[in-house]
């Protein structure tokens, strides 16, 4: 144990890109405590090995016009602004800095495996990842595995969900967990309680909390990180799937939104 505390932690980042993956990653980058070795960019568009059109085209009939273009702006539109500004890609980062990066739709192939086995990571982080973790990847005794979701677990395990309280008047937060099997459903490592001005947007306030994760990650010892037992979830779960053309409307028939217009200065902000 004496060794592996020794320097920065080997770390793989795991993100489907775009604003929020980096906003995490830029933290990691600025942090003593780690050191990237590769990252994992999702490539998953709703179905795993569906393609970017079937996928759109799912989007678009479970969630809807609105959301389809939110979740594209964020993420594919937004990685592709990154590669020519420098800013709000991961993939742009990972160029510029030289780290290798594996674009996948499904990290628990052989193929995923291999990456991570050539790396020799002591840790995966996790943010804004759409793909469930199978073993070996998920935490276990040699390979520290955490999640940050935006969320005060174990409320709102799942999809969105500063979207769905915002929908049901429910409480804000953002944890730092174990990566387990079950969908958010790991030991606590970090949480804290977050309340939102009325007026900001979805993603402003998802970017914020997710961003709040990366500084409670980089406030844990690194001990803690690769060996501490954590704090199991206690009390009733929720959990949410992609949300509905019906939710979406609700969301702005409150007088609540997405994305603002104001929230485009994200895609040019300098680290």
């Amino acid at each position: 144990m004496g060794q592996e505390l020794n320097g920065p932690l080997r770390l793989v980042f795991l993100s489907s890109g775009g604003l929020l993956g980096d906003a995490v990653l830029q933290r990691l980058l600025s942090s003593e405590k780690f050191e990237i070795v590769g990252i994992v960019r999702s490539r998953r568009v709703m179905i795993r090995g569906a393609g970017f059109l079937r996928g759109a085209a799912a989007y678009f009939a479970r969630c809807g016009i609105l959301y389809t273009v939110y979740i594209w702006t964020i993420t594919t539109f937004a990685e592709f602004v990154g590669l020519a500004t420098g800013t709000g890609s991961i993939t742009a980062k990972s160029k510029k800095l030289g780290i290798p990066i594996l674009h996948t739709p499904d990290i628990n192939t052989p193929e995923g495996l291999a990456f991570i086995q050539r790396l020799q990571p002591q840790l995966l982080i996790s943010a804004h990842f759409d793909q469930p973790l199978r073993p070996p990847l998920c935490d276990r005794p040699g390979l520290a595995v955490l999640n940050i979701h935006p969320s005060p677990l174990p409320y709102s395990r799942g999809l969105e969900p500063v979207l769905y309280s915002m929908l049901l008047s429910g409480c804000f937060g953002t944890t730092v967990h174990r990566l387990v099997e079950s969908i958010d459903g790991g030991a606590i490592m970090s949480t804290l309680s977050y309340h939102p001005t009325p007026s900001c947007s979805v993603f402003r306030v998802t970017h914020r909390l997710i961003s709040e994760g990366a500084d409670l990650l980089e406030k844990l010892s690194k001990e803690e990180i690769l060996t501490g037992s954590g704090s199991p979830q206690i009390g009733a779960s929720t959990y949410n799937s992609w949300p509905k053309p019906n939710q979406v409307r609700r969301l702005y028939f409150s007088g609540k939104q997405l994305f603002k217009l104001g929230d485009l200065a994200f895609f040019f902000r300098k680290p």
